[in-house]
């Protein structure tokens, strides 16, 4: 999940007017990621959009509406406290169902107890549970993908707080399903085929997943936050979303050594079903019924028209040559998002099969994985801070140094030998997590605030449908190169990241031509 699964202030999404206006807005600052959302009661929107630099007017706030952020970090915890387990137990029922191995020798697989037989198995038995987590990912990416089309505009015409409930729910009912499946598994002594733990993706998608929960809560936060202010809430929300990864992964390792996998699902789902029920009774609609009412009447409501729609948005020509700049950026964030899913769906068995890590092992690796960009995320607000105070570029300083960040800790990742290098890549990519919310806020400041939903729909889509790409060419190195260099898919990670490297720096020789028009963008 990744993180996902932005956008922000008064984002009703209206029908565009004919012609080519460019209606720019670029309040200052704002920022999202994997998780990017949070606060209070909608400012009411004029008829007009804003202009770089201008603020809108807030109303009284509800505490309520901070409950956002908690409610994303349960569920990024319930995420992150089964996903290493679900991997693990793909493998392990590939190895008794899928390929008839007996109970006994299977469960050795990824433990400490592992001889030179339960390793060349899993050298078998991998690219099957790679075809299996695939599949898995394609029916998650697919359906959200057509569904995050409309998400946009469905936050607007519906509300905010639907589509984030709908989210949850497929979360929810996609660990109650794989808690069944693995409770059936160890009953049979696992003679339960994995494939059966697609099925559990498909309520999840049904409801649209990561994409829908993203564009809502982006909704969401765009309705009640305005200003420079906007920025340092979106760190603060990817710091929160890090700590759910955190606090899921430090568990996740104690809590299945000492139980079972059924019982790492049940504590995922109840999990969300709580966060569900406590967000359906406190968690405020954002979103004014008049402002819904009149979204309403303006929008045609077919599809055709709602893609016709989106796609005018998101291609017509702006002032300042404002749609070269906004769809690089929307090219980085693709990229970032690209090399995430596809390094996930192979990381894990890279780590089992080069240094022989356990469930255990490895679960504590991604705690301080997720802690030290965490940290470094929360003193990324008085970073931007500090760079505001000396530099009009400090959003994309930010970014180019996240990128490098990323790539630096790729090669380490391909090139490690012992596995204390590994947690080496850890300090190299100290600032990864900075990227998506400073490019985003890039985004944000460059559009008016009735076109941002309908570009981070889009760019919820694209991510959506990345690890169809991603995961089948990822999986391919891997499974290509398992016998020779496992680690070889980090160089094409880090390659990737160099891309993404000189689109920021032309970002950049873009802006300094219109240095006046654009500090309030970048800085």
């Amino acid at each position: 999940m990744n993180e996902e699964p932005h956008a922000h202030e008064n984002l009703v999404a209206k029908a565009q007017k004919s012609g080519d206006e460019d209606l720019e807005a670029g309040s200052t600052s704002s920022e999202e990621s994997l998780g990017e959302r949070l606060k209070s009661v909608v400012p009411v929107i004029s008829g007009t959009t804003e202009l770089p630099g201008d603020n809108t007017a807030s109303g009284p706030q509800s505490l309520c509406i901070y409950l956002l952020e908690p409610f994303i970090l349960v569920l990024l915890f319930a995420y992150n406290f089964s996903s290493t387990v679900l991997k693990n137990e793909v493998i392990y029922q590939s190895c008794t169902a899928g390929f008839g191995y007996p109970d006994s020798v299977c469960q050795l697989l990824g433990t400490k107890n592992a001889t030179n037989e339960t390793k060349r198995i899993e050298e078998l038995v991998q690219p099957y549970a790679a075809q299996v987590t695939l599949a898995m990912r394609i029916v998650e990416c697919f359906i959200p993908a057509f569904c995050g089309l409309f998400a946009g505009s469905w936050a607007d015409r519906y509300g905010r707080k639907p589509l984030l409930m709908g989210s949850f729910l497929g979360y929810g009912l996609q660990y109650l399903i794989s808690a069944v499946i693995s409770y059936c598994a160890i009953q049979t002594h696992g003679l339960v085929s994995p494939w059966w733990y697609v099925l559990s993706i498909v309520p999840l998608s049904c409801l649209g997943s990561s994409v829908t929960y993203s564009v809502a809560a982006v909704c969401f936060i765009s309705d009640v936050s305005e200003g420079r202010v906007r920025s340092y809430r979106l760190i603060a929300y990817e710091l929160a979303i890090y700590v759910g990864l955190l606090l899921g992964s430090f568990g996740s390792g104690y809590a299945y050594e000492d139980t079972d996998s059924y019982i790492v699902f049940s504590i995922s789902a109840v999990s969300i079903f709580a966060a569900l029920f406590l967000m359906t009774v406190l968690l405020p609609e954002s979103l004014p019924m008049r402002n819904r009412v009149q979204s309403t009447s303006s929008i045609d409501t077919s599809v055709f028209s709602l893609l016709k729609n989106l796609w005018r948005t998101c291609t017509k020509p702006r002032e300042h040559k404002n749609r070269f700049i906004l769809l690089t950026i929307m090219v980085v964030l693709l990229l970032t998002a690209f090399v995430a899913d596809g390094s996930n769906s192979v990381f894990y068995k890279f780590m089992r099969i080069k240094f022989h890590w356990t469930v255990k092992q490895f679960t504590e690796y991604e705690t301080v994985s997720i802690l030290v960009p965490a940290v470094a995320g929360s003193g990324g607000v008085l970073f931007l801070w500090s760079l505001r105070m000396c530099t009009k570029s400090a959003v994309l300083w930010l970014a180019l140094v996240s990128l490098l960040s990323h790539c630096y800790s790729s090669l380490m990742k391909a090139f490690a030998l012992v596995s204390w290098q590994i947690y080496v890549a850890i300090g190299l990519g100290v600032f990864k997590s900075l990227v998506n919310p400073m490019c985003r806020t890039m985004i944000t400041n460059l559009l008016p605030a009735d076109e941002r939903g309908k570009i981070f729909a889009l760019l919820g889509v694209l991510q959506a449908l990345s690890p169809l790409i991603s995961s089948t060419l990822y999986v391919a190195i891997y499974t290509r190169t398992l016998d020779s260099d496992p680690g070889i898919f980090n160089v094409f990670s880090a390659f990737l990241h160099g891309i993404a490297i000189i689109l920021v720096g032309i970002v950049w020789l873009r802006k300094s031509r219109n240095q006046v028009y654009y500090e309030p963008v970048f800085k």
